[in-house]
């Protein structure tokens, strides 16, 4: 009989506990990121300014030319030529240039993507951590 009155003592302290502890809030991606977006440092984020990319570790591993820039809030989007072929690269925001000549980490490559923020579909863009402008 002891057994199962501390037994029924220790589930209501147990569910008492509980009931005190506050709900985690659900794990959401920051807003204008869309579902299954690769991870992005958090410098970007929100930031009026844009990051200082020359602070991430990603390996720089490929090099391109801007061939447009569009600014979209925390993120900056970027129509390079690396080698023969164009293509979208999106990072953290950016203070970057038309003409400019970049290196960048490798990304995630993500087709058929819509932006929000920008009410326009790319039908592929890389999304990487690092891009450093050229000197």
């Amino acid at each position: 009989m002891k057994s199962l009155f501390a037994s029924l003592a220790l589930a209501a302290v147990s569910l008492t506990a509980l009931a005190a502890t506050p709900a985690a809030a659900p794990a959401t991606a920051p807003a204008g990121v869309p579902a299954g977006h690769p991870a992005m440092p958090p410098a970007g984020h929100g930031a009026a300014a844009p990051a200082d990319m020359t602070k991430a570790t990603a390996p720089l591993t490929k090099k391109a030319k801007v061939l447009s820039v569009l600014d979209a809030k925390q993120f900056t989007y970027m129509e390079i030529k690396d080698g023969g072929k164009s293509q979208w690269l999106v990072s953290p925001a950016i203070a970057v240039k038309v003409g400019n000549s970049i290196s960048y980490a490798d990304g995630d490559v993500m087709a058929k993507f819509h932006s929000n923020t920008l009410n326009r579909d790319f039908s592929n863009v890389v999304f990487t951590t690092r891009v450093v402008v050229d000197k």
